[in-house]
Order: structure tokens, then C-alpha cells, then sequence
């Protein structure tokens, strides 16, 4: 009797734990939903008030060569680095006054802020910092916006970017990937907690209908543009490539005969399920040839694999150290709307390093490889086991054909190469 209410007891006492676990849960999210909605409304009502009084908000003396780049990651990001970071160091050098502001400048930092399980604080405080920043963009002629504004907050129907473009006559919207097919836009908002927050279910390519002037990747990335702004004037897209800064370092160099072949792929841990495709691949060649694969990224990489697999965490001090140690850089893609709209950075980074490349066949890589010359190009899954058996036969010149795509970056997918352009476009806008 006595192990009967026991038992009963400690049921109960456990479903108590249960319930008000519950409701704390719920005054939990119903706090988060409370304070986005307070937040937005409060800015929306401040932005409001200062779109009636934008006269007095507009800035009319400052130095004509004021650029502000306002950039979604944090400084010791690839993309913050080649798509802010580089350009503004060199508009520096050549005349202008760049700043480049972010939402969140530690990476560890903002790893914790988006990974944390109050996500809401940081929408919050991003939503913040940046009403802040745009009030400070009046100083500057010219504002570069990276991607987006407020980034993985699809809250508020825009009204940053339209807060931005009522007070700031030179806006450029710059990004280099199709942003809209990586995140499935358009999509439904169907929770209620989304409708009440006004969340938008399109909102890249609803952006790139407020914008006028663009900084963009590819040609492809240009024509999703006008695709979304067919009144757009061409002219007011610039096409720049994802730019790599290599020239002081030297050329990868390779033995005339490699025993052991090194390929290697680098990339966030989200595009992960594009080298998995290969990993049934590499596994029926290492039945016959010896080789390894190097993963430089993010999270660690773990595959039930017969060949030799290392991984080695993705940082910006040790990303060219680690780049020399592969032989033949890998790219696979599937043909989907969101690798169509990729800017190629990875073949950019092999190749600038003089290192061979392996890549699919999509969009801006049949623009960087000249297949065979400089580099090789797959164009459906089965062949990519014939093109990496001619590298394992040793009947590629990996020397020969790596120096012919160092060539090829240099001329065309460096800063130096594309900086009178970029200067140009920059310097002919006009205000309206």
C-alpha cells in the first residue's frame, strides 16, 4: 500500500513538473511575441514621425565620398570580408571615407545570439541597432546594403528597408547569392503569430522591388533583378564577382608525380548535403585508388567513408594554410534555382591559389572554368566518377592546368581587376 501511493506520488508530482513546465513555456513565448510586437511598433512609430519631419533628416553638406556599408555578419565572415571588408579598404585608398557596420562584430558572439534559444532578442536588438544605424547612414552620400537588413527576421513587412530608402537618396542593395530560393520565398505565413507580426513570406524578392541600384555577382543574379523590377533601367545593376585577394601569396605548387591525391572542398556546414552527393562516389574509387578528402567548414564533418577523411574548422587566419593542403578543389551542385543563383566563390578561392578544380556545371562556373584548360567542369552526376578517375590516372598536368586557372582569376575575379568598374559605378550615381 504504501509503494502504491509512492508511485501515485511521484506520478502526480511528475505531472505537476509537466504542467507548469507548460505554462512557463507559453508565458515564455507569449513575452517573446509581445516584445517583437512592441518593438516593431514602437520603431515603426518613431519611423513614422521622422519620414513626416525627413526634411530636417536628410543631410545635404557631407563629403561626397562617404560610403557606409551596412553588412548582416560579423567581421571574421568570408562574406563580410570579400563583399565589404575588401572593397571598402580599397575605395579607402582610393579617395573615399568607407565604414562598415554590422549588427554584431564577434563571431562567437553572434553564433551565440542566433543559436541561443531567446532568438527574440536578438530580432529585438537588431531591429535596434540597425533604426540606429540608418539614422547614421544620413552622414554618407552613398550607403551599401549587404544582403539585408535585418537578417533572419522576416518580421515587419519591410519597414527597415523602407525607413532606409525614404531618408537616404543613394541606396545599393549588394548580394551574391539568390537569397530567395535559399530561403523557399515565396512561402505562406500561416501561423497567426506570423500574420501579427506582419512576417513576409517574399521577402528578398519584395525587396528587390523597393531597391534602384544594385550590386550583384552574376550575370544570372542581374536577371533575377529585372525579373522581380522590370522597370529598372539595366544600367543600374552593376555586375561585380565575388572578388579574392591572392596575389601575395604564391601559386599552388605540385610534384610531377602525386602518390596520393588531396581533394577538398570548403563551404559552410549547411551546404553539406551538395558534398554528401559525392561521398557514394569517392567510396566505389577508393576501391581502386588511394586518396583522401580534406572539409574545411563549420560543424564536423562525419561520413561512413572507405577512404582516408579529414576535417579541419573553417577560420579566416588559417583559410589559405589550409587551402594549400588540398591537390584538386571540389564543387558539386545540384540544379536547383538556389545553385543557379550561387556567385561560385569556391571555385574563386581553389583556383586563385592556382589549386585545380572539379565543379558542376551551373550558371557563373561555366563562366570561371574553361573545361579542360583550367579547370574541370561536370555536368551530371555519373561523369563526375570519370573526371576524378582522369585526375587519380595522373592524366591531368595539375601544375600545368593549375596555373592556367590562377591566370584566369587574375584577370578577371580579382579587386585590382574589377576596381575601375566598381569605382565607376559608384562614382556616376547621381542623386534624384
Amino acid at each position: 500500500m504504501n509503494l502504491k501511493l509512492l508511485l501515485n506520488y511521484i506520478y502526480y508530482n511528475e505531472m505537476i513538473k509537466r504542467i507548469y513546465n507548460m505554462f512557463f513555456n507559453l508565458l515564455s513565448q507569449i513575452f517573446s511575441f509581445i516584445s517583437i510586437g512592441i518593438t516593431i511598433l514602437f520603431v515603426r512609430i518613431l519611423i513614422s514621425l521622422f519620414l513626416v519631419l525627413r526634411k530636417l533628416f536628410i543631410r545635404k553638406n557631407f563629403y561626397r565620398k562617404n560610403i557606409l556599408f551596412l553588412e548582416v555578419f560579423p567581421v571574421d565572415n568570408s562574406g563580410y570580408q570579400y563583399r565589404a571588408k575588401k572593397w571598402a579598404e580599397l575605395l579607402n585608398k582610393n579617395g573615399f571615407h568607407c565604414e562598415v557596420l554590422t549588427l554584431i562584430e564577434e563571431k562567437s558572439e553572434f553564433d551565440k545570439a542566433i543559436k541561443g534559444k531567446n532568438l527574440s532578442r536578438f530580432f529585438i536588438y537588431s531591429i535596434r541597432k540597425r533604426f540606429k544605424q540608418c539614422l547614421y547612414a544620413r552622414n554618407f552620400e552613398t550607403v551599401i546594403v549587404r544582403r539585408e537588413l535585418l537578417l533572419f527576421n522576416d518580421y515587419g513587412n519591410l519597414f527597415m528597408e523602407k525607413f532606409l530608402l525614404k531618408i537616404h537618396l543613394n541606396v545599393i542593395l549588394d548580394f551574391d547569392d539568390d537569397i530567395a530560393a535559399a530561403k523557399n520565398n515565396p512561402r505562406k505565413i500561416t501561423s497567426l503569430y506570423g500574420k501579427l507580426l506582419l512576417e513576409d513570406g517574399n521577402k528578398f524578392n519584395n525587396s528587390l522591388r523597393l531597391y534602384r541600384r544594385f550590386i550583384v555577382a552574376s550575370d544570372y543574379l542581374k536577371q533575377r533583378v529585372l525579373e522581380e523590377n522590370p522597370t529598372l533601367p539595366p544600367e543600374n545593376i552593376c555586375v561585380i564577382p565575388t572578388c579574392v585577394d591572392y596575389d601575395h601569396y604564391p601559386p599552388k605548387q605540385y610534384p610531377l608525380k602525386l602518390d596520393k591525391i588531396t581533394f577538398g572542398w570548403i563551404g559552410g556546414d549547411h551546404n553539406y548535403p551538395m558534398l554528401d552527393r559525392l561521398i557514394p562516389i569517392l567510396n566505389r574509387l577508393s576501391e581502386k585508388y588511394s586518396f583522401r578528402l580534406i572539409v574545411i567548414g563549420g560543424k564536423e564533418y562525419k561520413r561512413p567513408v572507405t577512404f582516408e577523411l579529414e576535417f579541419l574548422p573553417w577560420s579566416l587566419e588559417s583559410e589559405v594554410e589550409n587551402l594549400y593542403k588540398i591537390d584538386v578543389g571540389l564543387m558539386p551542385l545540384t540544379d536547383s534555382l538556389k545553385s543557379r543563383g550561387k556567385g561560385g566563390f569556391k571555385l574563386l578561392q581553389y583556383m586563385g591559389l592556382g589549386i585545380v578544380s572539379v565543379a558542376s556545371a551551373i550558371t557563373i562556373n561555366k563562366q570561371i572554368v574553361d573545361d579542360g584548360l583550367n579547370s574541370l567542369l561536370v555536368y551530371d552526376w555519373d561523369e563526375w566518377e570519370y573526371k576524378l578517375t582522369l585526375i587519380l590516372k595522373n592524366q591531368i598536368n595539375l601544375q600545368q592546368m593549375g596555373s592556367m586557372a590562377r591566370l584566369k582569376i587574375s584577370k578577371f575575379y580579382t579587386f585590382d581587376a574589377n576596381r575601375e568598374k566598381y569605382l565607376s559605378f559608384i562614382s556616376t550615381i547621381k542623386q534624384q
